[in-house]
Parts: structure tokens; sequence; C-alpha cells
């Protein structure tokens, strides 16, 4: 049965005449208060979507800061395209600031196309260059509504292109009464979100109506006034979002309020009609049938609130079955039903990796805490297991993003196979308490292995043994050969703290990745404890405070058997270690931004130098190393330029020495590059040629100036008939493509005459002094002018 019907004989039993004469003297204190209550309901509103959409702005600029700065600096910023999507941002280009080309762009298919001239002129009328601005509600390029958000970079102009439908959403879901509703206005007066899909569609402009103009010029509160979308009174609470100016009018017919006043006058009457005169045991009657369910929906409500946890209520409980009740408390369940699917969802979104499915870091720190901190004996201890993909950027260039999803669908695969079957296995430990192996991906190439009960060392080399095979078995997806760098902590002997088992696990897979890639290292404390981002953060601090320096090494002309060229080679003189040679931290800035800094540092430092060895009489050109990504960066050229007209440096007085396995990312940016320090003067070279996988065929299209041959050919050759009939042939090669080569490593007058006598243009190496700064190398310099100078150093045919 309704409530209306038990109300309704209740106000017939009543005495209606009391209610009456109650209901005509109160209605004016009511429509006061009730208005009142509207004004603060309605602005109260606008406030609150005013609020939503500044997050939402502030979510837009900060997205779009981010996703600028990855193109700009050739990025792909893929992590946040999910978050793009999310906040409605169709696009984000880099423009070039003259021709307004496009440069950079979230989709590559649209890198070189031209933006119309109309919206470039509103692109460049809008742009600031010390924040994100936003164009009005205008049509697009591709014929919808929407905004422009521009920022002024240093090179271009980023703007991205911003679907109303966040604010469309967001006035729909304020709805009220009949004709309540929410009307979201640009800076211009231009409606963005309104009931009326037309005035949307036709961007109307409602400026001259009073609030929206007083929203313009950034005012708050409340006005009544005629609406020419209602076609009557309505009153409205308004106020504007800071930075933007978007405008949110929340307006409501005036005659509702009356009508609400006048209902709540019809509901007080029945009320006080049948408090005055219905029988006690109706009203207890009453009183129990409605409250008890209300009282029991309330409780159930705290009980979750302290449990974190929502649990339904009964609704047939009651005296009397009120249908309003009955209908509240299944509406309730199936909110409950819901929220509880939504949460674990959420739960199971915000936990693992979307990729690989796999749990992630967040989901391992959870589950990792509670058993680190149970484990009080080596007993009870296991291993920290990092795994981390050889080559897998190689990978997503060489075969797409794709490819690289599938490998690491597939490493995640095997990895927890390999898992599962030690959990199986008959001889693993499975103490009361240990918890499974877990599987999780950490980053981009890297995952993470915790498993409890493994304690001695043969069990652990036997386990990393089999995850090292698992990852290098070739994939039935893929056309490549896959392999990984494992490193492995053990608890609680390496740690107790998940934070301090990852980063010596990351020492020692940093350590097998510098022993040559696809090797297991078993962390122990004299292999370092310094992990690849603590010695990224050192280096930056470094060049900060000036703590790295540069020695060079003398190349000689085996013709005229004199100093032609040095090579810069640089040093570290850490505070706490002492002078470190780069062999120790190079490789761990591969594929860094600080490896970029670390080389334009030696660019900059190495230019200086040689202004000092000209001062010095010494006419010689200065050879720098720059690591392969640097080289291979987009802009490379353009900031190598950028440093020779700072030092006003002559670009023929520099060679660019760059390893092999730079033209294993992109053999067509490679020549690019290459071709372009040629055209500007710079000399070119290849280093460590041999030592890798060296092709005589790719470097028979780039245009090289030297051959470096690396020092174990040249040690090699000098023992092995083979080797050297392989490298006389290289030397010979080399030169019929007009590339002189520099034999490397050169440690004894037996190995130079060897060198010499196959026909090298140029020798290197520690025979003929060791690596020298600058000062020190102009005395050295100095002396090879007299007879106390090297044996080696004679006059004798042509230079190269």
């Amino acid at each position: 049965m309704k409530i209306r019907s038990y109300l309704v004989f209740c106000f017939l039993v009543a005495a209606l005449l009391p209610t009456l004469i109650f209901s005509v003297w109160s209605y004016r204190d009511a429509v006061s208060r009730e208005i009142a209550e509207v004004e603060d309901r309605h602005l109260l509103l606008a406030r609150k979507a005013a609020a939503t959409l500044h997050r939402y702005h502030q979510d837009l600029v900060s997205a779009f800061e981010t996703a600028s700065t990855k193109l700009q600096r050739g990025q792909s910023p893929q992590d946040i395209s999910g978050q793009l999507y999310r906040l409605n941002m169709c696009c984000i280009h880099l423009t070039d600031k003259t021709t307004g080309r496009i440069k950079h762009s979230l989709d590559p298919s649209d890198i070189g196309k031209a933006i119309p001239a109309v919206s470039f002129a509103k692109i460049k009328s809008i742009a600031q260059p010390d924040e994100a601005a936003f164009s009005g509600i205008s049509v697009l390029p591709d014929g919808n509504n929407g905004f422009f958000i521009v920022q002024e970079l240093e090179r271009y102009y980023a703007f991205g292109l911003v679907s109303p439908e966040f604010f469309i959403d967001l006035g729909k879901s304020i709805v009220f009464g009949e004709k309540g509703h929410a009307a979201i206005v640009d800076r211009f007066g231009t409606v963005i979100a309104h009931p009326r899909p037309d005035w949307i569609a036709d961007r109307k402009i409602i400026a001259k109506v009073s609030p929206v103009a007083r929203m313009m010029r950034g005012e708050t509160g409340i006005e009544t006034f005629y609406s020419p979308a209602a076609e009557e009174d309505m009153i409205a609470g308004f106020t504007t979002v800071a930075g933007p100016g978007w405008g949110v009018m929340v307006p409501q017919p005036v005659a509702e309020i009356y009508d609400k006043v006048a209902q709540n006058q019809s509901s007080l009457f029945l009320i006080v009609a049948s408090a005055l005169l219905a029988t006690v045991l109706l009203g207890l009657l009453l009183a129990r049938s409605l409250s008890h369910p209300l009282e029991e929906l309330a409780r159930s409500m705290r009980a979750s609130a302290r449990n974190r946890k929502l649990s339904r209520v009964d609704p047939e409980n009651g005296m009397i079955r009120f249908k309003e009740i009955v209908d509240f408390c299944n509406s309730y369940n199936r909110m409950v039903t819901r929220m509880t699917q939504a949460g674990e969802q959420i739960e199971k979104l915000a936990f693992s990796d979307h990729v690989t499915g796999l749990p992630n870091r967040d989901h391992l720190q959870a589950v990792a805490e509670p058993i680190l901190a149970a484990v009080t004996s080596p007993e009870d201890g296991g291993i920290v297991v990092l795994v981390d993909l050889d080559n897998f950027k190689e990978i997503n260039d060489l075969h797409g993003h794709h490819a690289g999803d599938l490998h690491l669908m597939a490493c995640a695969r095997v990895l927890c196979e390999v898992a599962e079957k030690l959990y199986k296995s008959p001889s693993f430990t499975r103490t009361a308490g240990f918890a499974p192996p877990l599987v999780a991906r950490i980053g981009g190439d890297e995952f993470i292995m915790l498993v409890q009960g493994l304690v001695s060392e043969a069990d652990i080399q036997s386990f990393l043994a089999d995850v090292q095979l698992a990852v290098s078995e070739p994939s039935p997806e893929l056309s490549i050969t896959p392999s990984a760098s494992i490193g492995c902590a053990r608890f609680p002997l390496d740690g107790n703290d998940l934070e301090d088992l990852t980063k010596r696990a990351d020492i020692a897979m940093y350590h097998a990745k510098r022993a040559g890639k696809n090797r297991v290292q078993l962390y122990t404390p004299d292999i370092g404890t310094q992990s690849a981002a603590e010695t990224r953060r050192d280096l930056n601090e470094a060049i900060k405070k000036g703590q790295l320096f540069l020695e060079y090494q003398p190349k000689i002309c085996t013709r005229r058997r004199v100093v032609i060229s040095v090579e810069a080679l640089v040093r570290w003189n850490h505070p706490e270690l002492g002078c470190l040679l780069p062999d120790h931290w190079i490789p761990l800035l591969n594929g860094s931004h600080a490896m970029t800094r670390l080389g334009e540092w030696v660019i900059r430092q190495a230019m200086t130098d040689h202004a000092i060895l000209a001062n010095g009489g010494h006419d010689l050109w200065v050879a720098v190393n720059v690591g392969s990504n640097h080289f291979m960066s987009s802009g490379f050229v353009e900031s190598l330029e950028t440093i020779r007209a700072e030092k006003q440096f002559d670009s023929t007085q520099l060679e660019i020495e760059v390893t092999e396995d730079a033209l294993f990312t992109s053999e067509h940016r490679a020549f690019s590059t290459f071709a372009s320090l040629k055209d500007l003067g710079y000399k070119v070279s290849i280093d460590d040629f041999g030592s890798g996988y060296s092709n005589i065929t790719r470097l028979a299209s780039l245009p090289v100036d030297f051959l470096k041959i690396d020092h174990s050919l040249i040690a090699g050759a000098s023992r092995e008939p083979r080797i050297r009939t392989i490298l006389a042939s290289t030397i010979d090669m080399a030169g019929k493509l007009d590339c002189f080569t520099v034999a490397e490593g050169i440690e004894t007058q037996n190995q130079a005459d060897f060198a010499t006598h196959l026909g090298a243009d140029c020798l290197q190496g520690e025979f003929f002094t060791k690596s020298l700064p600058v000062d020190e190398l102009i005395d050295w310099l100095d002396l090879q002018k007299g007879p106390a100078g090297h044996l080696y150093l004679r006059p004798e045919s042509r230079a190269v």
C-alpha cells in the first residue's frame, strides 16, 4: 500500500480547518524561507560545478603540458594517451611558428601537414609563452564545436583540440525540479552546455542576459531575471571559473518555488492534521512501519562506512510494507551491487598492468610489505628478482609498439609459468604462511618476481637459470630472439624493504647488462651500492658542480709520424669515490637524458680546450664521443650547431665519434645525421669497429671519414692469421671507400709496427702516452718537437 493512501485516509479523518488556517498565515513566511534556501542551493550548485570545471581545467593543462613537453623532446606520450582520451582532448600538435606546419604530433600521420590559416591565426592570437590558454567555443577543423588549448613554446606553438563533451555531461548532471538546469558559457558568453541542443550546436550567444553579463565580468551571485529559453522568470545562482573565464549558471523557474511552497504547505497541513487527530495507535503503527526500515538502512550505511564495505538491507522489514520504502530499499541494494562491482573493477585497474594483466608496482608494494615485514630469520627469507628485457626499445622501433606489447605479454606468461612450476615443485618449501610467488610488471621493460622460500644459493641459481631460459626462448608470434638481463637480491640478507631490495636487484641487473646482457647476477655488496637512477642523478649534480673534466689522447699519422688530432675522454672526479673512469658509469646512462646532457657538456668543454691548444701553437682537431641515442635524436645536429655558434668554433676542427650500434635503430636517420654533419664541415668516425656487429656493407652507404678499429681486433690480428686477413681486408676496403682507418689501443712497439705495416692511417693508444689533461697535453706535444720526443714520431710521407 502507498504512503499517499494512508496520508489521504488520515486527512479525511482529521479536520481540514486547522490546517487551512495554519497554511494561510504561514504561507508568506514559507515563501521567504524557500527563496532563501533556493538562493543558497543554486549558488552552491554553481560553485560546485565551477570547482569541477576548475579541476578539469587543471587536468587539461597538466596533461597538455606533459604531452607537449614529451613531443618537444621527441618522446612518445603514449603513457598518458588514456588520460588525454578521458579528458576529451582530441589531438595535440607542435607547429612551426612561421609556417604553421605540424612538426610533432600524437598522430605521426599529421606531421608535415599545414594548419588551416584561420585556425593558425586564432592559435597565434591566443598563444602565451608562460601558460596554456583556451579559446572560446568555436568550430574546430573537423567541423565540430570545441576549444583550442594553446601554449607558445620556444620553437613551436603547441595546441590541442578539446571536445566540449565534459561540459555537456556536467550540464546534464545538474537537473532538478521540472525546469531547473545548468547553463555553461565561455568567457564571451557563448553557450557551451544547455538543455537546448540547438543552442549548443549554434553556439548561442547569451551575453546580454544579465547573470551572464555579470559572469563575464567575473562576478558571483544570485539574480532573478527573464529567461529567453524558458520564457519565464527565473532565479539563478552563477559564478565563474578563474583562468579560462568559463561561467556556470544554475537557474530555476520562480513559479516552481511557489509550487513547492504550496506543496510543502499541503504536506505540512496533512502532518499537522494527522498529528492532532490521528489515534495514538495509528501514529505508532505508521511511525514504526516508516521508521524501522529507515533505521535499518541507516545502521547498514554506518556499518558500511565503518567496515569500508557496502552491505545490503532487507526491503521486507516493517509492520506495514510501504511500496515506496520497498522500492527505496531495492534501489539502494541495486546501488550497492553496482558500486561494489565498480569498486572491484577500479581496484583491478588500479593494481594491475593494462598490457600484461600482471600486478603493477602499487599491487606489488601492497603485497610485499606484510610479507617482508614478517620475515625475521633467513629460513623465512626469499628473493626479489628484477628481469629487464634486453633491446626492448629496438623491438619497438623496428617492429612497432604492438610487437613490443606482444613481447611483454609473452614474457609475462613465461615468467608466471616458471613461478607456478616452482610453487608446485615437490622440492619447494611451502611453509605455512608463505605467500605464493608473485610476478609483477613495474616499468616499460622491467618485471619483478617476489619468491619466498628460496634460501640456498644453489636453489636460487637454479631458479634464475630457469627464468633466463624461459625469457630467452623465441616467441612464436614474433620473429625475434629475446633475452633479458636479470638481477637478484635476497631478503632478509640484503634488506627487508621492497625499495631497498629492488634497488639492489637493479644494481645487480645493470652489472649483468654491463657484462654483455643476457646474464644473471646475484647481488653482492662488492658490485656497488648505487642504482642506475642514482648514478644519473649524481651525474647531473656533477655537471652542475664542475666535477667532470676531460683528458686527451693523441692520434698519430702513420705516414708523417706526427700528431694530427686528439680524442677527448671524460673523467669524473667523484667527491667520495675519487676519479671514476667512464667504463664504470657510462653504461648506466644509456638511453637516458643524462647521456644527452653529458654529451653536450663534453662537446662544449672540448671546444673550450681546443682554443687552449690553438693558443699553445698546436693546430689539431679534437674528437668527441657521442652516445648512440644522443646521436640519433632529432635535435642532435641543431644542438651541436647551437654550441658551435656559442663557442664561435670552426666545425672542421671537430670530429664526432659514434659506435656502430647507432645504425641499428634507424639506418635512414643515421644516414641523414651523417650527411648533415658532413655538409656542415664536421668530421665523422665509427668507433670500436670490430667489437660488435661490424658491417662493411652498411659502412659503404655512410659518409664516414674515419673507421676506428677496436683494440681487440688489433691484438687478435697480431696472433691469429685469419684475423690478420680480415683486418687487412677491412683496412683495404675502407681505403677504397675514401675512409681513413685508426688502430685503437696500441700498447706496444710490435702492435704499432704491425698496424703500420697493414696500412692503418692512424694509431692511438697508451704506447705513445696515457690520456692527459689539456695543460699536460701541451707540454707533451711541445716535447715531441725535440730529440726527447717519442721514437715513433719521426717525419715520413704525406699526412692524412
